[in-house]
Order: C-alpha cells, then sequence, then structure tokens
C-alpha cells in the first residue's frame, strides 16, 4: 500500500503545541477525531468536533485514568490489516495515531527523585498505540513529534500519506519508545533498593543517550560528530559539564573533549594541588607540590615543548599568580576547580582559550562511571572501571637495596602516572614531577628508550613505572644505563627474577604492586 487516506484519526497528546490547528485541518476534511482526557477537553474547547475514546470503546476510564485506550475497538483498528476480519468483528479502522508520551524524562530534569511520582510518569497506554501504528505502518501512520504534523498535512492534501513517511515515522517511533523504556530502566536504577541484586553485566542492557552538543566534525573534518550524553537527574548529569562548566572561549571540539576526559580521569587519581598538562590523550606534564602555581611551574618545566596548545588541569583554584604564568603559553582548555576573579579577567583577554570549572561537578566527576565502554566493529566492550588509586596499592619491596621515602614518594606517583599512559607505558618521575613518557608502543624496551630519551639527563636518580611486568632485565639494564635509582612495575612475570637479580647487580631498588594498568 504505497498511500493511505487518512479516514478515522486518534489524538492523544501530553504536548499539546500546534495540536489544534493541526486537528482544526484534519477535522475541516471531514477526518474523524477519537480523543482522550485533557486532548479531548482542549481540541472541543476550541470548537473541533471529537469523539470521546470512552463513548468510542463504551468502556469507561478506570483506575484514574490508568486504563483508557488498552481495548479492542483500539488496537484493532490500528493493528486491522484492512481485511474481512475486522469487518465481522465490527472494528473500525484507525488510520492516523497522534500521540506523545508522558514526559518522565522532564520530571528528572526538574530533579524529582520520588519513586511514587516517577512511576506515575511512565505512559503505558501511548507506547503501546505508537507501536502497534508503528508496526502496522503499512496500513496505519504514526506521528509521536509534533515537527511532522506539516508533514502529514502537506501529504494528505496531496492525496495521502506515503509509504516512505509511514516508515520513516514508524522508525522514529521505535527509536523514541525504545530510549523510553531506556531512560525508565536507567533512572529507576538509582533506587538501591531496586539494585542491590543488579547484576554488573546483565545479559542485555540498553543505554539511554541524548545528543548535547553538535559538534563541528570528528577527529578529522571528514568525520562528522556529535555529543551524546546520559540522562540523569540534574545533580548527577555530567553531560552538562561540557557545556554549563564552560566559562569562557569558543565551543569544544570532539578532540578537545576527548582530551578532557583524560585530563579528568588523571586529576581524580591525583592529591589536591597537583596539576597535569594532556597532549593527543597523553600526560606530557604534571607535578605535586604544595600549590597549584608551584605545581604548575614544575610540571611545565618537565616539558615545556609539548605544552604548546595542549590542555593544562588543575586539581584547585587558578588564582592571578598562576593565571598569569599560564597566559604567558598557548593553551586549547584550562580545567581547574574555579578561577578567582583577577585569573579570570587575566585569562579571558586570551579569546581562543577554552576555561572549564567543575566546582559544581567535583563530586560526580572525581567518582564517576562504574562501568566503561569501547566501541569496536559489531558492538561494544564493557568493563568495570579501573578504580584503584595507585597511591593505596600494597608495596613488595623485593631487593636488596630498600627505597628511601622521597623514592617511595616518586614511585607511587609513577604509578599514578603510567596507569593513565597507553600501554606498552613507561613513565620516568623525579621529585613529583613527570620527565619522560613512553606511550603505546609494541615492546616495552621501545617505551623505555622513548621516556629515558624524553628526560634527558634529568633521568639520572629518578625512578621508572611501568604499567606491567618486564618479561626479561633488559628493561632494567637500560633504565640503570641511563641513571634510574628505583623502580616501580607490577610483577608477575615468570622471569621476574632475572629483573631482580639485574636490580641487585646494578644497585637499583624495585618494588611491585601486583596491580597491572594495561590501558588500551
Amino acid at each position: 500500500m504505497k498511500m493511505i487516506q487518512v479516514k478515522r484519526a486518534l489524538i492523544s497528546v501530553f504536548h499539546k503545541e500546534g495540536i489544534v490547528e493541526f486537528a482544526t485541518q484534519l477535522a475541516e476534511w471531514g477526518i474523524e477525531i477519537l480523543s482522550t482526557g485533557g486532548t479531548y477537553e482542549e481540541l472541543t474547547k476550541n470548537g473541533i468536533n471529537c469523539v470521546p475514546i470512552d463513548e468510542y470503546t463504551g468502556q469507561p476510564e478506570i483506575f484514574g485514568g490508568r486504563v483508557k485506550t488498552l481495548h479492542p475497538l483500539i488496537h484493532g483498528g490500528i493493528l486491522s490489516k484492512r481485511d474481512d476480519e475486522a469487518k465481522q468483528l465490527s472494528i473500525k479502522e484507525i488510520d492516523l495515531v497522534v500521540v506523545n508520551l508522558y514526559p518522565f524524562e522532564e520530571i528528572v530534569n526538574k530533579g524529582i527523585k520520588e519513586i511514587d511520582q516517577l512511576i506515575e510518569m511512565i505512559d503505558i497506554g501511548g507506547p503501546t498505540m505508537l507501536r502497534a501504528a508503528a508496526k502496522n505502518y503499512q496500513f496505519c501512520c504514526p506521528v509521536i513529534d509534533p515537527q511532522d504534523y506539516s508533514l502529514i498535512l502537506q501529504e494528505c492534501e496531496q492525496g495521502g500519506i506515503q509509504k516512505q513517511t509511514r516508515l520513516r515515522l514508524a522508525l522514529k517511533v521505535f527509536a523514541e519508545t525504545g530510549f523510553y523504556d531506556s531512560l525508565i530502566q536507567s533512572v529507576l536504577t538509582n533506587f538501591s533498593h531496586a539494585t542491590d541484586e543488579w547484576e554488573t553485566l546483565p545479559k542485555k542492557k540498553s543505554i539511554p543517550l541524548v545528543k548535547s552538543q553538535e559538534l563541528r566534525y570528528g577527529e578529522n573534518p571528514h568525520q562528522n560528530a556529535g555529543f551524546y550524553g546520559f540522562p540523569d537527574f540534574p545533580d548527577k548529569m555530567l553531560s552538562r559539564f561540557y557545556l554549563d562548566g564552560k566559562l569562557h572561549g569558543k565551543e569544544l571540539s570532539y578532540n578537545n573533549i576527548m582530551d578532557t576526559h583524560g585530563t579528568i580521569k588523571i586529576l581524580t587519581d591525583l592529591p589536591d594541588q597537583a596539576v597535569v598538562v594532556i597532549k593527543h590523550s597523553v600526560p606530557c606534564g604534571a607535578a605535586i607540590r604544595s600549590s597549584v602555581y608551584e605545581s604548575f611551574q614544575a610540571a611545565h618545566q618537565g616539558d615545556p615543548v609539548s605544552i604548546f596548545g595542549g590542555i593544562v588541569g588543575l586539581k584547585g583554584i587558578v588564582d592571578k599568580q598562576t593565571a598569569e604564568e599560564l597566559s604567558k603559553i598557548f593553551l586549547e582548555i584550562i580545567i581547574a576547580e574555579s578561577f578567582t576573579e583577577e585569573a579570570l579577567e587575566i585569562l579571558t583577554k586570551k579569546k581562543n582559550i577554552r576555561l572549564l570549572q567543575y566546582h559544581d561537578w567535583k563530586n560526580q566527576l572525581f567518582s564517576e562511571a562504574k562501568q566503561e565502554f569501547k566501541k569496536v566493529v559489531g558492538g561494544f566492550l564493557v568493563q568495570d572501571k579501573d578504580h584503584i588509586n595507585p597511591v593505596s596499592e600494597k608495596l613488595e619491596v623485593v631487593t636488596q637495596i630498600k627505597p628511601d621515602s622521597k623514592q617511595l614518594s616518586d614511585l607511587r606517583f609513577a604509578q599514578t602516572m603510567v596507569k593513565h599512559v597507553k600501554s606498552n607505558g613507561i613513565v620516568i618521575v623525579k621529585d613529583q614531577m613527570l620527565l619522560g613518557v613512553g606511550t603505546g608502543q609494541t615492546n616495552r624496551v621501545t617505551a623505555a628508550k622513548i621516556a629515558l630519551d624524553w628526560a634527558g639527563d634529568t633521568a639520572t636518580g629518578a625512578v621508572l613505572g611501568s604499567d606491567a611486568f618486564f618479561p626479561m632485565d633488559d628493561t632494567v639494564r637500560l633504565a640503570a644505563e641511563r641513571g634510574i635509582r628505583a623502580i616501580i612495575q607490577p610483577g608477575g612475570s615468570k622471569r621476574d627474577n632475572d629483573s631482580i637479580a639485574a636490580c641487585n647487580e646494578l644497585n637499583v631498588t624495585m618494588v611491585m604492586t601486583g596491580i597491572r594498568h594495561f590501558y588500551h
């Protein structure tokens, strides 16, 4: 059936924008309109002749309006294949179903957390009618979006609703109702009594996503991109951080958001007043000092070249002194808990820099996401977040030489940084300052060479951190040759004893954590 002519329409909408004008035109064409509750009142108030659903079905609304459209005359009229069976059952055809749903998402956005109110805003009849019409799009047209009213009127005026239009609107229904159910499931899991026994990796998983931002392009100009956030209660809606947290500068790009994400992940594991510098999702500077000013100075000193065009994340407040130093460098983004008025006055003079403040999102950002999702060909990989903070890991000294307190602090800092470096990953640290990074290499020796070359002469007396064990002692020997005095690694290789023996031979101390931090 390429085209259908509308003789009977069912209209039941929560959002009534444009519905009077739409229904007026249908009525002028002699189309019979069935309607319910508030929609019926709105239409008849405006002089539109409608048939109330309870009169049409002979069944009054029951259970406080919970049941009004769940009736064979309604669903039979929608699902009928327009054959003799419908006539035999005295079921009249319904050709157009215009419905939008109870605003579950809207009350979530308002912050309403009373579960009884949330439950009452779960629409049953609306999705049921829409899905029925969408299933039977060959004979019936569903309309869930008021933006499509004009299209329906245009095609009706031209003789009938086209098949491709009905299919497209049916797919829109399935997308909307699928999202609606997914959102309900997601929101209700916030209530602990509903989730105490919830599987962390259930057999089936749905993820509600809403486009929060249209991006100019993706990683490259030829790739379309958008940012989709998880809908949630306002106090937990972290997708708003990238919009509402921006104090100054252009919109964030795809790469900006990726780098911001990486910066926040590292800041999560760092103490207050620490600073990290990110470039292309790789940390190229980091330090821990007693103030963000001193931390930034040290982080900058660790790699004064790569910071150009990078992102600086500060675990604290940017004051005037820090802002003056930041303003001397071309940076894409500065992320901080907040900025003083004097700092903002200095930094906002730079038109191209973006300033992001996480003050209102601090607790959520640094404790977010129990699980991570990664898109692969054919689906998603889902895993628990690597939530272990290296500062809390138990260290085992496995060499004859024991690390001193200063080395222990540097080793823990190295372990923190290497957790956020792509595997195979190696970092060089001294005096709580990142000096070199070897990231994403196919063998550990090459990663170590890159990190040590990056650090140069500053590697003398420094410590080395590795995200995974050493399969042989070659990395240890290279590190000792370049002046490394202490190493931290998880251990677990069959040849751990070779690396331990090499450390003892070369007067290098080594500690093992038993915790691997691969990052792919």
